[in-house]
């Protein structure tokens, strides 16, 4: 039965956010795949791909996935920006919810993530051209995603509004789906 709401989209795209605020909108337990990895775990994101490398992580990540899927009540899941990559977890996420696909263009993403420090994918030395290569990096991270981003049930351009319009054009759009899903059921 599809009864949580998930998030996917690029590093930087406003998936944590937004969650939040729909997830308090709606009185609706949120979890961050990536928060949970990093409770679990006692190191940060970017601390395990140091250490442990991205398999690891990964591993991690689809665990976190099977235990927030498997929760008897509907939430909002902040997914991290490759966990679709992964064929179990895509599997997983379309059984037992709503995909949502926050879509951000690699500008904005770039002015998003330029001085943090906790995207591991993204870390690269800093010199006048690291600007351009990052943007370049987020156009190709972008274009192997994007086939798989695309598939969600509902696909959103939020650039330009704030995470409050987001959530209510939001809403009315997982209405209009679930009203969908259920018709077809």
């Amino acid at each position: 039965m599809k009864k949580h709401i998930y998030l996917t989209g690029f590093m930087g795209a406003g998936k944590s956010r937004i969650g939040r605020t729909l997830a308090a909108e709606r009185n609706w337990p949120f979890y961050d795949t990536d928060t949970l990895i990093e409770e679990e775990t006692g190191q940060t994101i970017m601390q395990l791909f140091e250490e442990k490398g991205e398999a690891y992580f990964r591993q991690k990540e689809a665990q976190a996935i099977g235990r927030v899927s498997a929760e008897a009540y509907p939430a909002v899941i902040s997914l991290g920006g490759g966990a679709l990559m992964q064929t179990e977890n895509y599997q997983i996420i379309r059984e037992t919810g709503l995909l949502i696909y926050i879509k951000s263009a690699p500008e904005k993403i770039l002015e998003r993530v330029a001085r943090s420090d906790k995207r591991p994918l993204l870390k690269m030395p800093e010199d006048q051209q690291s600007k351009n290569r990052l943007l370049k990096k987020i156009i190709e991270m972008l274009e192997q995603r994007e086939p798989v981003y695309a598939k969600a049930d509902i696909v959103y351009q939020r650039d330009g509004l704030e995470p409050e319009a987001i959530v209510a054009e939001l809403n009315t759009l997982i209405h209009l789906k679930w009203e969908a899903i259920n018709e077809n059921d």
